[in-house]
């Protein structure tokens, strides 16, 4: 009979067994919580895009567009270089990796928007003095060092940027960061178009930048996306930076 009944024990042992794994793979992420860095659905709640055309970043958009006055923090200081290559074409020839540019008679009809988005864990900084973070849902943030985050921004030549929208977590206070579409002439020049810049909204949020009005020119100029994170820490977080664009 002793037998028996370690025969039923053992058996009572692995029925329980059987059901508590069961019940970890239907919810393999019920242990994770905010502190494990996965952090609650319920942040975005008020914070998504749910009626399209009320921006004017969309299509639909009726209202107001107010064009950038430009930038107010330039993502770097001014060129040092004192003397400069010819631009292509000032002396009247043109390279071999030059074309000759055809005279365009009138405007244009632009298409409707079109859109490069970008997860903010794509970008990566471009100093090793600067490490980064991944606490989930595509956002990054420096945890050493805060120098600015870059990637390349490819597209095709001859559209025109539109606006600009940064994704972002910022639970800090007053601390915020910067977002920005930078063009490089390769003998010098940088120039920023735009710029926008996160808001202490504690916990997720966007925000669009002013009209831009930049035509692509991929022979001239090199685009790339930059993120400065101002501080070190999960407090601020790039989560995406979305570039609207038209055809001709």
């Amino acid at each position: 009979m002793s037998h028996k009944r370690v025969w039923i024990v053992a058996a009572s042992v692995l029925i329980l067994l059987a059901l508590a794994t069961v019940t970890v793979v239907a919810d393999p992420f019920s242990w994770l919580s905010s502190e494990d860095g996965v952090e609650n659905f319920e942040e975005w709640i008020g914070t998504r895009d749910t009626v399209i055309g009320d921006d004017p970043d969309e299509n639909g958009y009726t209202g107001a567009v107010v064009t950038s006055p430009g930038v107010e923090v330039p993502s770097e200081s001014a060129s040092d270089l004192e003397t400069l290559p010819a631009e292509p074409g000032s002396e009247g020839e043109f390279r071999p990796d030059e074309m000759n540019p055809e005279v365009i008679d009138s405007e244009p009809q632009w298409s409707g928007v079109y859109y490069d988005f970008s997860a903010g864990s794509t970008m990566r900084p471009r100093s090793s003095s600067t490490n980064w973070a991944y606490p989930g849902s595509g956002c990054v943030y420096a945890s050493k060092d805060t120098e600015l985050f870059t990637l390349p921004l490819n597209l095709p030549d001859g559209v025109r940027i539109d606006y600009l929208r940064f994704y972002f977590y910022d639970a800090a206070t007053p601390a915020n960061s910067y977002a920005w579409i930078t063009i490089y002439d390769g003998s010098g020049g940088v120039t920023d178009l735009v710029s926008v810049s996160s808001t202490g909204s504690a916990g997720y949020g966007w925000i669009v930048s002013n009209f831009v009005d930049h035509v692509v020119d991929n022979e001239t100029y090199a685009y790339v996306l930059q993120y400065d994170p101002e501080i070190v820490g999960s407090s601020l977080r790039l989560c995406g930076l979305r570039v609207a664009y038209r055809l001709p």
